[in-house]
């Protein structure tokens, strides 16, 4: 019993970790970093998607990612990523309507300390702390046979039909495939923080999973 209260204490931590950096973090931001929240970014500018807020994108993503969890990575890792799912969907949901607008208008204060007009130096702190703190929640994850049930379970897919590929390093190429979505909808400097933060990330999950 003690060991399942502490696997599930962990996956919680995680997909906290994961969604209150999205939510404080990349949304205003506008950092497409290429996992879900960043791909219903995307979606809410769309033409034919624009009609849906990216929380309700949110939703719909996890829930197909849920799905293709059940299909390929078996029942116990199913069970914790649907406890993921649930969780991190509801955590995004919750922190998006409860966080004050005060706390988003002092991160943005803070992002634009420093003379560089292209990067403050305060948006790069902001930046490669997220990006550490969603890397360390997806390993919390990933480590206690679960899924974020972001883009690490196509990751996690890929990686049980092929051991060879890195989990990290796959999320990384799957998430520049979003981030290339993004040129369209955010312009390239969008894209370019979020190239920096997920390779961030994947460096901080690939160190994390190495040290297991």
């Amino acid at each position: 019993m003690s060991n399942y209260l502490l696997r599930y204490s962990l996956i919680t931590l995680g997909i906290v970790l994961v969604n209150v950096t999205y939510v404080l973090v990349t949304v205003p931001y506008g950092i497409i970093n290429g996992g879900v929240t960043s791909f219903s970014m995307i979606l809410s500018r769309l033409p034919f998607t624009e009609a849906l807020p990216v929380n309700a994108w949110v939703t719909i993503v996890t829930i197909i990612l849920a799905v293709l969890c059940a299909v390929f990575l078996g029942r116990d890792v199913f069970i914790a990523s649907l406890f993921s799912c649930i969780g991190g969907v509801g955590a995004f949901n919750l922190f998006t309507y409860i966080t004050p607008q005060v706390v988003f208008d002092g991160l943005l204060r803070f992002g634009q300390f420093g003379d560089n007009p292209v990067l403050p130096i305060g948006t790069a702190i902001e930046l490669i702390l997220a990006a550490v703190v969603v890397g360390t929640g997806y390993y919390l994850c990933l480590s206690n046979n679960a899924t974020a049930v972001g883009m690490d379970t196509i990751a996690l897919i890929l990686h049980t039909k092929n051991e060879k590929i890195p989990i990290a390093y796959a999320m990384y190429a799957i998430n520049i495939l979003v981030l290339l979505l993004g040129l369209y909808t955010y312009g390239i400097r969008c894209v370019i923080m979020g190239i920096a933060f997920a390779g961030i990330q994947a460096f901080t999950l690939n160190h994390m999973i190495a040290q297991k």
